[in-house]
């Protein structure tokens, strides 16, 4: 895409706001940023809106290392890989034209699963299983870590924030390599990656001072009808396209 200020300005206080949100709430908001951000280019999605991302994730799993959960973060690299994997494959058979739509369907059910699976307890079948889901939709639409949000519900917060962290920045990186490896990851994706990283920059240093004042009850509520919305204006701009 060709960036220009008003785009840039635009694609930042987007990530500003979302980066606020996720501080606040533990819970992932790329539900957010990615029907508005598909919005302006759907090449800003998933691989520079990931790399991006880096800069937020890895401040966020420094900040909170000491609450990392170690146990279980193996079983559910293995399965994130194998998301990636699947992922590529979509990507691959796709139509370009179509991804406005894919993506659209990848919040949705993010949004669905938020919303109706409100407790369990963690086995190896959850946390391989999650593991892929979030990996494919993290890899394919950059909304993975609502299912990971999802697999670690019953840790205290600060746990939930920092290993989600955690495991999106090994998550990134891994998937980077791939990308780059089957030819979807180009140069012009790294610019855009660093034209978003201010966003996140700039969320990450502000939260602080408006993180006291959010309710994450009523917060979550917000932001999974904000990506509900965004997702519909999506599915109605894919089939206008």
């Amino acid at each position: 895409m060709e960036w220009t200020i008003t785009t840039f300005l635009l694609a930042n206080f987007i990530l500003i706001i979302a980066s606020i949100l996720q501080m606040a709430t533990g819970v992932s908001v790329g539900m957010i940023i990615v029907p508005f951000l598909a919005m302006i280019s759907y090449t800003l999605i998933p691989v520079p809106i990931a790399f991006a991302s880096l800069t937020l994730t890895v401040m966020m799993a420094y900040k909170g290392r000491e609450h990392i959960d170690v146990e279980n973060i193996p079983q559910v690299s293995v399965g994130m890989l194998a998301g990636i994997f699947a992922a590529l494959y979509i990507f691959k058979n796709s139509d370009v034209a179509h991804l406005g739509i894919i993506f659209a369907t990848f919040i949705l059910v993010s949004v669905f699963i938020s919303l109706k699976v409100k407790s369990f307890q963690l086995s190896r079948g959850i946390t391989y299983g999650g593991g892929f889901v979030a990996g494919l939709m993290g890899a394919v639409a950059a909304v993975g870590g609502q299912i990971l949000a999802m697999i670690f519900q019953n840790h205290p917060l600060e746990s939930i924030k920092s290993t989600l962290a955690f495991l999106y920045t090994i998550f990134t990186l891994v998937m980077l390599v791939l990308f780059y490896l089957f030819g979807e990851f180009s140069y012009a994706q790294l610019v855009s990656g660093f034209y978003l990283m201010p966003g996140f920059i700039a969320g990450y240093m502000v939260a602080p001072n408006f993180t006291k004042y959010f309710n994450p009850k009523y917060t979550k509520s917000v932001v999974l009808g904000m990506a509900t919305l965004g997702a519909l204006a999506l599915i109605i701009k894919g089939f206008l396209v």
